[in-house]
């Protein structure tokens, strides 16, 4: 039993694109006293940078963004900033499945975990993830 389901590209590579919007406003605002309106050729110039990097895959936008269910585990990495993470299955304490999210508790740390659910491509992979996480997990299901 293998599934991988594909994370929407829009959004895995929003923080990206914050990034670069935000390292934009500074870098017109730290140019406007020197070149006045023409700062404001920031935002265009960034775009094509990053529509640039975007098409090409440099860097970390060469990264895969995934949800993996295997017989081992979960691994997971929902945008370019994460790395992957994999959850085994003996060491899930708790699942809660909440409208937006599954957040699961892991038993040795008492950590929570949180896979998104707006990550996902269609909507009908969330029935399919849920049936998997019930069937590995014979724990206590909240």
């Amino acid at each position: 039993m293998e599934q991988f389901f594909i994370i929407d590209r829009v959004k895995a590579e929003a923080p990206v694109m914050a990034t670069f919007g935000v390292f934009s406003i500074f870098f017109s605002l730290l140019l406007y006293p020197y070149l006045l309106w023409w700062a404001f050729l920031v935002f265009p110039f960034m775009a094509f940078i990053y529509l640039i990097l975007s098409k090409s895959k440099l860097g970390f936008f060469n990264r895969q963004c995934f949800l993996h269910l295997n017989n081992e585990g979960i691994r997971y990495s929902f945008h370019l900033y994460q790395k992957p993470v994999f959850i085994a299955w003996h060491l899930i304490e708790r699942v809660n499945y909440q409208l937006y999210e599954i957040n699961l508790k892991i038993s040795e740390s008492g950590l929570l975990v949180s896979i998104p659910i707006g990550y996902l491509k269609t909507e009908s992979d969330f029935e399919k993830i849920r049936i998997i996480i019930d069937e590995k997990t014979s724990k206590i299901i909240l």
